[in-house]
C-alpha cells in the first residue's frame, strides 16, 4: 500500500497502534452490488436502515483510517450515490494519489428519527466493524443537494439548534452544489436555515469570538449556472459569512487560509457535476486529516522529538502529491499596486556581453551586490569596501522572494530602501556617445548612478531623497547617459530602489546600456503591439498614453475589427497588461480560433496618482476623446455592437460604470475582480432593470482570496442578475487579487464578449 506509512502513523497516534479485532465482512446487498460492482460492503443498523461502506482496495485492519460520511442527496436514500459510482470515484482518487486512503460511508436516513441519532448510530456501527478513527478530527461529512444541508447541520448544529463551536461528530464539512433553501429540502422546515445558524455568530463584529472556526475545515462549491446558490440564505450568502470582516479580525481564524475555508462558484463548463468535484473536497479533507494527526504527533513527541509531527507532515504531503494544493495558494503579484489606500565576498563573476558598432550594447544582467539601506543613505555612503561583502543576487528575473537575499531575512515584502551595485567594463575604443541605460522594471521607485553621477530616477525627486509614493511600479526605466560619463576600463553602477508596500524588487529586464534608438512610426514599421499617445480635450490637452494591440494580418487585410477597451487598476497603467503577458494570450486565442481577430486598446487613465476610478473628466477622455482617436486612426468597426469594455479591479468597476453610463457605446463588459463599491458602479448596477442589463454581454470573475473581499460584492451582483434572469457568466475560484488569477480566464472572457462578431470586410 503506497500510503502505508500514513496509515501506520494514524494508527499509532490515534489508538496506540493497537490491533483491532478481525473484520467480519458482509456480502453486498443486491441493490448495492448491482450499482457498485461489489465496491460496497453492507451493514444493517438496529432500526433496519442500510449503511454501505467502501474501503480502500488494500484495506488493512491493523491500520486506522479516517472516515467520510456521504449524506444522501435527497436526504434519505443513498442509491443515487451508488448509481453515480461515488465509491468507485473515491477509490480512483486514492489510486492516483489525489486523496489519502479513507473509509467512505453511505448511510440511509429515515424521516422517523432525528438525523443526529441516526448518524451517531451509524458511526458506532462503522467503528465497531471497521478500523477507523474514533476521533472526530479524523471524520468528515459531505453531500450534494439536501445532503449538503445535512452535512452542515450535523457538523455545525446540535439537536437544540444551537451552533457547535467545536467539532463533535465531524470536523471536516463539505457541500457540493447544496440545497440550503428549496422546498425539495424536507429538513429545512424542521431544523431551520444554515445561514441563520451561522449568521448570529459569524456575522457579528465586536459581538462574537470566532476562533472556533479554525477547528473545522469547511468546503463549499456551487454551479454558478444553477439558481439554487442565489437564493436568500443559499450558498452565496453562506460563503459571504465566512469571507466577511469579522472572520478577518485579529482575534479570529482567518478565512483566507485554505486550511480553514474554501469555496468556489463555477459555470457548468468548469464545474461539471458534484462527482467531478470530489477530487477537490476530499483532497482538502485529506490535508485536514493529516494536519490533525501531525498536530497530535507533535504534541506527543514535543520533548523527545519536537519536529516529529512536521517531518511526518512533510513526508505525507510529498507522498500524496499535496504540494500541488499548497501551490494553489498563489502568491499575489503586484498587478495594480499594493493597497487601495496607497495603490502593488568577491566581485560579481559574470562577464557582460559587449557589442560595438551600430548595435552598441553592454549587457548588465547577471550578478549584482545587494543590501537593504536606511532611507537617508545616499551615493556618498557607498564605498567598494562595503558593497563587495553584500549578498550576491540576480535582478531582473522576478519580484523578491523569501530566499532572494539574506539581508531580507526571509521577508519578500520588505518595505524600504535597498541598493544594487556592480562594476562593468567598457572596452578601449567603445563609442560612448548617444547611449542610454535600459533598466527594465522596478517595483516601486529608483534612482540610478553611474560612476557616482545620477543619470535618472523615477519616484525619487532628489538625489538620495525620499520616495514620493507615486507607485511607478509599471514604468520602464530608460535614462540617457551623458557622453563623457563612461570611462574605458572599469565603471561602477549603483541602483537605489524603494518598495512602499507589498511585493517589491527589480523584477524584469532587460538590464543593459545601449545606443539610443530612433522611434519609428509603429504602423509604418508594422508593429502589432505598441504605445502611442494623443492630446485629450477633456483633460485640457494632457497627453494620454495608450497601448494598441493589433491582430495578426491586420496590415495585410482591408478588414475592420471589433474593439475592446481594457482599463487598468488603481496605481497602474496600461503597461500592467503588457507586463502580465496579455498580448501574447490574445495571439494564442486568435491563432487557435477561440477569439475572433480584434483590436484591443489599453489606455492610461491620466490621473496623477493613477487613481481616476475612470470617472468624471477621465471617463470623458475615454468615451469621447479616445474612442474618436482610435476609430479615426485604426480600422475599427465604429458601432456599438462591435465595441466592448473590460478592466481589472479599479478598471473592472470602471468598465461597469462607463458601460452603464454609455449604453450607446459598449455591447459587453468583462469584469475582472472589479472594485464595484469603490467605483460607485454597484449602486447604479443594482438600480438597473432586466431589460437594461440584458443589453450587455456580461462576464465576471473574482478570486476567493481577493485581498479586498471583492468576491463578496460580485456574489451580490450574481444574485441580482440571477433574480432578474439576465444571461451572464460568473465564476469565483481559487486565487488572489493578481494577474496570476485572471490570466487563465482571459481567452474565455474575450471569446464570450466577441462571440458572434468578427472582422468586417468593407468590400463585401
Amino acid at each position: 500500500m503506497k500510503h502505508e506509512a500514513v496509515c501506520a502513523a494514524l494508527a499509532a497516534v490515534m489508538l496506540g497502534a493497537a490491533m483491532l479485532p478481525a473484520l467480519a465482512w458482509a456480502e453486498p446487498s443486491e441493490a448495492a452490488s448491482v450499482y457498485s460492482n461489489r465496491v460496497y460492503q453492507e451493514l444493517e443498523g438496529t432500526d433496519g436502515r442500510k449503511i454501505y461502506v467502501s474501503v480502500p482496495e488494500d484495506y488493512d485492519p491493523s491500520h486506522v483510517y479516517p472516515s467520510v460520511y456521504f449524506m444522501p442527496k435527497d436526504g434519505f436514500s443513498v442509491m443515487q450515490y451508488l448509481s453515480d459510482g461515488v465509491g468507485e470515484e473515491v477509490r480512483r482518487l486514492e489510486e492516483d494519489g489525489t486523496i489519502m486512503d479513507m473509509v467512505a460511508v453511505f448511510p440511509e436516513l429515515t424521516g422517523d428519527g432525528d438525523p443526529w441519532s441516526q448518524i451517531e448510530s451509524a458511526i458506532s456501527l462503522v467503528e465497531e466493524n471497521y478500523s477507523v478513527s474514533a476521533d472526530c478530527s479524523m471524520r468528515g461529512v459531505v453531500g450534494t443537494g439536501t445532503g449538503a444541508y445535512l452535512a452542515f447541520l450535523l457538523g455545525y448544529s446540535d439537536r437544540e439548534g444551537s451552533l457547535q463551536k467545536e467539532p463533535v461528530l465531524f470536523s471536516a464539512i463539505g457541500s457540493h452544489d447544496g440545497d440550503f433553501t428549496s422546498d425539495n429540502n424536507r429538513y429545512l422546515e424542521r431544523y431551520g436555515s444554515i445561514y441563520s445558524l451561522l449568521e448570529d455568530e459569524v456575522d457579528a463584529p465586536y459581538k462574537a469570538q470566532t476562533q472556533w472556526v479554525s477547528q473545522y475545515y469547511t468546503y463549499l462549491d456551487m454551479n454558478s449556472d444553477s439558481m439554487e446558490a442565489s437564493a436568500e440564505g443559499g450558498s452565496y450568502d453562506i460563503a459571504a459569512l465566512f469571507r466577511n470582516d469579522s472572520l478577518l479580525a485579529s482575534h479570529s481564524a482567518s478565512a483566507w487560509d485554505y486550511s480553514v475555508f474554501e469555496y468556489s462558484a463555477r459555470t457548468y463548463a468548469h464545474y461539471g457535476t458534484y462527482i467531478d468535484n470530489l477530487s477537490r473536497s476530499l483532497n482538502r479533507f485529506s490535508v485536514h486529516f493529516v494536519h490533525a494527526v501531525t498536530e497530535k504527533a507533535s504534541s506527543a513527541e514535543t520533548e523527545a522529538e519536537p519536529d516529529g509531527g512536521q517531518a511526518l507532515l512533510a513526508e505525507t504531503e510529498a507522498d500524496l502529491g499535496w504540494d500541488q494544493f499548497s501551490s494553489a495558494e498563489t502568491e499575489a503579484e503586484p498587478a495594480e499596486g499594493q493597497a487601495l489606500s496607497a495603490e502593488t565576498e568577491s566581485e560579481a563573476a559574470a562577464v557582460p556581453s559587449v557589442l560595438t558598432g551600430d548595435g552598441r550594447l553592454i549587457d548588465l544582467e547577471g550578478d549584482w551586490f545587494f543590501n537593504i539601506a536606511a532611507g537617508t543613505d545616499g551615493i556618498d555612503a557607498l564605498e567598494k569596501a562595503d558593497w563587495t561583502s553584500w549578498d550576491v543576487v540576480r535582478p531582473g528575473l522576478d519580484w523578491w522572494s523569501a530566499d532572494f537575499a539574506a539581508c531580507l531575512k526571509g521577508n519578500p515584502y520588505y518595505a524600504g530602501y535597498a541598493w544594487y551595485v556592480r562594476t562593468f567594463e567598457v572596452p578601449e575604443g567603445f563609442d560612448t556617445a548617444g547611449l542610454q541605460i535600459d533598466a527594465g522594471m522596478i517595483d516601486e521607485a529608483d534612482e540610478i548612478y553611474i560612476n557616482g553621477v545620477r543619470v535618472g530616477s523615477t519616484g525619487i525627486e532628489k538625489e538620495g531623497g525620499a520616495y514620493d509614493r507615486s507607485n511607478p511600479w509599471d514604468v520602464e526605466r530608460i535614462y540617457a547617459i551623458p557622453e563623457d560619463l563612461l570611462v574605458q576600463g572599469t565603471n561602477t553602477i549603483a541602483v537605489r530602489v524603494c518598495n512602499g508596500s507589498g511585493a517589491g524588487g527589480w523584477y524584469a529586464g532587460p538590464i543593459r546600456i545601449e545606443a539610443v534608438k530612433e522611434k519609428a512610426d509603429p504602423q509604418e514599421s508594422g508593429e502589432r503591439f505598441y504605445a502611442t499617445s494623443f492630446s485629450s480635450e477633456a483633460l485640457r490637452g494632457q497627453e494620454i498614453e495608450y497601448r494598441v494591440y493589433l491582430p495578426e494580418g491586420y496590415y495585410e487585410s482591408s478588414s475592420r475589427y471589433p474593439t475592446v477597451y481594457m482599463l487598468h487598476g488603481y496605481g497602474s497603467t496600461g503597461k500592467s497588461f503588457e507586463i502580465a503577458g496579455v498580448p501574447e494570450l490574445l495571439d494564442e486565442g486568435i491563432a487557435s480560433g477561440q477569439i475572433p481577430p480584434c483590436i484591443v486598446i489599453f489606455p492610461n487613465d491620466g490621473h496623477s496618482q493613477k487613481a481616476s476610478w475612470w470617472t468624471g473628466p477621465f471617463a470623458t477622455m475615454l468615451n469621447e476623446d479616445l474612442i474618436a482617436e482610435v476609430d479615426g486612426s485604426l480600422r475599427t468597426v465604429p458601432e456599438r455592437e462591435y465595441r466592448f469594455i473590460a478592466g481589472e479591479s479599479m478598471g473592472g468597476g470602471g468598465a461597469w460604470l462607463n458601460a452603464i453610463d454609455h449604453p450607446e457605446l459598449y455591447a459587453g463588459i468583462l469584469d475582472i475582480y472589479g472594485a464595484l463599491n469603490y467605483s460607485g458602479s454597484m449602486v447604479k448596477l443594482l438600480r438597473m432593470d432586466a431589460q437594461q442589463l440584458q443589453a450587455y454581454k456580461i462576464y465576471m470573475i473574482c478570486g476567493n482570496h481577493d485581498m479586498y473581499t471583492f468576491d463578496i460584492e460580485h456574489m451580490t451582483v450574481e444574485k441580482y442578475l440571477d433574480k432578474l434572469g439576465v444571461p451572464h457568466v460568473f465564476e469565483i475560484d481559487n486565487g488572489e487579487h493578481s494577474s496570476s488569477f485572471y490570466l487563465p480566464y482571459l481567452k474565455e472572457g474575450f471569446a464570450y464578449l466577441l462571440s458572434g462578431v468578427g472582422p468586417v470586410d468593407d468590400n463585401q
